[in-house]
């Protein structure tokens, strides 16, 4: 713990505080770091429930976009891509970027080869689908994806040795066809090439595209610019709309003495319990720091505090000894679509 010197203005310990969280995240796309996911996935691994699968992403023809478009488009493809991820890991699983273009995940009790096989071919077909319309024709190359997979009890049991081998798993994607994955212990006559995205597709396969490919059916976790935009569509339209919304705001209070990757785990933890106790048809984004919003669908005051109250109480029965959690609620009235969030 970092001890405020006599003089040291409390100002100057909060951005020493918020400088010491931002190392521990991956500053241009939001995802944890490299040292931060290590951590994570190792003390999975050294748990009694070490039971999961690591996959090793690499983006195919990067360098191409670099080489082409320069360095700003390439971080822009990075920043989708991460995206792109988010929308394929649960609670619990640990997502990061091991460096440069390579990102890692880790799924928890999620073993079983086919399973892990399509998993791993909607993962590149979306990534082909969603990054296709950032480039043109000078790039002449199709940004897609390649994977290598290593399963925890099969192909080790410690995180240098799933790496190892997710990696070797990977570079024979690279080398051989790109745009594919491989389970290291298929082998490499056991290749899998997903089929570039190619011009026109049809409605089915647009919807497949775009369709939610989490595991997990509680509350819809977006980013706080998606949220806005669904805010404002809502706040249009509840004049024909025959439901009710309410608008939630959790904010977490921590400590001056609350250590600083506490914090980024405290907020990953809030949003994944309010991804979990709520409803399919609710929404949330966090807000800033230590804050998450919440649209709650079908509620009128009443229930929409039962469900928050809902929230605090599984907050309580896991953080309570960490930190406290409150919150707002306020009915989304036709007469307050001008609200600015």
């Amino acid at each position: 713990m970092r001890m405020r010197r006599k003089n040291e203005p409390p100002a100057q310990e909060m951005k020493n505080q918020e400088m010491a969280v931002y190392s521990y995240i991956d500053s241009l796309t939001g995802l944890i770091n490299r040292a931060s996911g290590e951590q994570q996935i190792d003390n999975i691994l050294k748990s009694d429930d070490p039971s999961g699968a690591l996959l090793m992403i690499d983006i195919d023809h990067f360098k191409c976009v670099n080489d082409t478009y320069g360095h700003a488009m390439g971080d822009s493809i990075l920043k989708r891509f991460a995206e792109i991820l988010k929308s394929f890991v649960r609670y619990g699983d640990v997502l990061m970027r091991l460096g440069g273009d390579e990102f890692i995940i880790f799924y928890r009790n999620f073993t079983d080869p086919d399973s892990l096989s399509e998993r791993s071919r909607r993962i590149i077909e979306k990534v082909e689908y969603l990054l296709s319309d950032m480039v043109d024709e000078r790039m002449g190359q199709t940004i897609s994806a390649s994977i290598g997979i290593a399963i925890s009890g099969i192909n080790g049991d410690d995180l240098k040795t799933l790496m190892g081998h997710a990696d070797k798993a990977l570079y024979y994607v690279k080398q051989h066809t790109k745009h594919g994955f491989l389970i290291y212990e298929d082998g490499v006559s056991s290749i899998h090439e997903v089929s570039k995205h190619h011009g026109i597709v049809n409605i089915s396969s647009i919807r497949s595209m775009i369709d939610e490919d989490g595991f997990d059916r509680g509350a819809y976790l977006v980013d706080y610019a998606s949220f806005k935009s669904l805010y404002r569509f809502l706040t249009r339209n509840l004049k024909r709309i025959d439901t009710d919304y309410q608008l939630v705001l959790f904010t977490l209070s921590m400590s001056r003495n609350t250590p600083s990757i506490s914090i980024i785990n405290l907020e990953r933890q809030l949003g994944r319990l309010i991804g979990h106790t709520l409803r399919v048809g609710d929404v949330a984004a966090q807000y800033g720091r230590n804050q998450y919003l919440v649209l709650l669908s079908g509620t009128n005051t009443d229930n929409g505090k039962i469900a928050a109250e809902r929230v605090m109480k599984n907050w309580f029965d896991e953080f309570s000894k960490v930190c406290t959690l409150s919150y707002e609620i306020e009915d989304l009235d036709v007469e307050e679509t001008e609200l600015q969030i």
